[in-house]
């Protein structure tokens, strides 16, 4: 049956609070019984009140978010004010964003803050987008993106130490031709490095997680798919063609039939692996976070993570984890695969030996070495001090199962020094964050800046 049409003048009579309706993609919803519950207050939607909220509601949420408000809240179409007839269809059906056309090496995209981002073929390096995205973000979402905790002493030693390795190279050796490829939990990619889980992509860019999809399927790597991110799973998953594999990290919800659901979903759409959290049981204090003014209110499609100011700040990291789970231990680890289905289980966090070994005692098949990019506790060792414990007091565990690192690798000399100590693969998270400056192709963009392979 073809859905009712809702014309202008019918959406505006229902502006008050007991009888509130809105507009977001040509579809006309109910969210009176929602008024309250919204994270940044009944005023912003009473503000919206009988209008078409399309492009407010844009500039905040992922498109598919309202698509989770169940059918009877769905009142019909809207039809177009200028010759009374129903939308576009398409555009009804499908609200997500199309996949950006190539951007021409000397286009200037625009950004969220409005200014001018240096142009594609200017860019050289993760340094380089870094740069860009400090100047073109808005200040908070650079904030949320670039913080790290209290001091940033963790955060700078990541970096710091990996530069600080020095490298052997070995001379007379054809390098003519260079494979890259390698195997991550029986999955090939196209090089030794996946792109790490970072929260909310969308505030750089309107594709987010979507235009990350498809640069990773177009590269032939891998996409960890964050808890925390802009859209759905399924989105962001039929964004790539159906063969992409994807990981999932996993925040373990304190109300566990959320995570059991959740872990339903991941099985139905075909995620090959979890990453579970194991670093943040509580968010780290992050205080470049909570001092930036909280420009909008954002929403994780896929945990439901929300953030709004409240009486300690503004720091979208730690608004949006208050569901995680503060007693998760090894013993969960057990229903966790259950639940998924037998997944492949990496705990993501993981920062000595000692638990290196007792995850290999737990029967998982991988660890990533990480400390959340100094985002959790400062004062936490750096990734590569944890990879050359390995190396050097129980070298055996590299047989045992994968090997991941991430924190603050950058360069291919970064990925490099990884490899050569025995890591399977590195994670590269806040220079995909940046490359969102240019969409989908500053993503690719960076795949295939001439540091990686040129080095490896």
């Amino acid at each position: 049956m073809d859905a009712k049409r809702i014309s202008l003048d019918d959406l505006q009579r229902h502006n008050t609070a007991t009888d509130c309706w809105i507009a977001v993609h040509s579809k006309v919803w109910d969210i009176t019984h929602f008024i309250n519950e919204h994270p940044g207050g009944p005023e912003v939607l009473l503000n919206l009140a009988g209008s078409d909220a399309t492009q407010l509601y844009n500039d905040v949420h992922a498109p598919d978010i309202i698509e989770e408000l169940s059918n009877d809240k769905l009142m019909g179409l809207l039809e177009s004010p200028a010759i009374g007839s129903p939308t576009d269809a398409k555009a009804v059906e499908d609200p997500l964003p199309p996949p950006t056309s190539p951007t021409k090496a000397n286009d200037v995209p625009e950004t969220p803050k409005g200014g001018a981002v240096p142009p594609l073929d200017s860019i050289l390096s993760a340094a380089d987008f870094e740069k860009a995205a400090q100047r073109s973000l808005t200040a908070k979402t650079w904030a949320f993106y670039s913080s790290a905790a209290t001091d940033l002493v963790t955060h700078g030693k990541n970096k710091e130490l990996v530069r600080r390795l020095m490298i052997r190279p070995r001379i007379l050796r054809n390098v003519s031709k260079v494979n890259f490829k390698t195997s991550i939990l029986g999955f090939s990619s196209s090089a030794p490095f996946f792109i790490s889980p970072a929260a909310m992509a969308r505030l750089a860019h309107p594709e987010g997680e979507l235009a990350l999809s498809r640069a990773a399927a177009n590269q032939g790597i891998i996409q960890c798919i964050s808890s925390n991110a802009s859209f759905a799973l399924k989105s962001i998953a039929n964004a790539a063609p159906p063969t992409q594999p994807f990981f999932f990290q996993l925040y373990v919800n304190s109300n566990h039939e959320k995570t059991i659901q959740l872990l339903g979903t991941m099985k139905e759409l075909g995620v090959k692996a979890i990453f579970v959290t194991v670093d943040a049981p509580v968010p780290g204090k992050r205080e470049a976070d909570e001092r930036a003014a909280q420009e909008q209110t954002v929403k994780s499609a896929i945990s439901g993570g929300e953030s709004s100011k409240d009486k300690k700040g503004s720091g979208f990291g730690r608004l949006m984890a208050q569901y995680i789970d503060k007693s998760l231990s090894w013993d969960d680890l057990s229903w966790i695969r259950e639940a998924s289905g037998g997944l492949p289980i990496v705990l993501k966090g993981v920062q000595t030996a000692e638990d290196v070994l007792k995850a290999a005692e737990y029967g998982v098949e991988g660890v990533l070495l990480s400390n959340h990019g100094g985002r959790s506790l400062d004062g936490a060792q750096a990734s590569i001090l944890v990879l050359l414990e390995l190396r050097k007091n129980c070298p055996g565990i590299f047989d045992k199962l994968e090997v991941y690192i991430d924190g603050g690798f950058e360069r291919g000399s970064d990925i490099l020094k990884a490899i050569a100590l025995g890591a399977t693969a590195v994670g590269i998270g806040r220079p995909f964050l940046y490359s969102l400056v240019h969409g989908q192709d500053g993503a690719e963009h960076l795949c295939n800046s001439e540091s990686i392979p040129k080095t490896l």
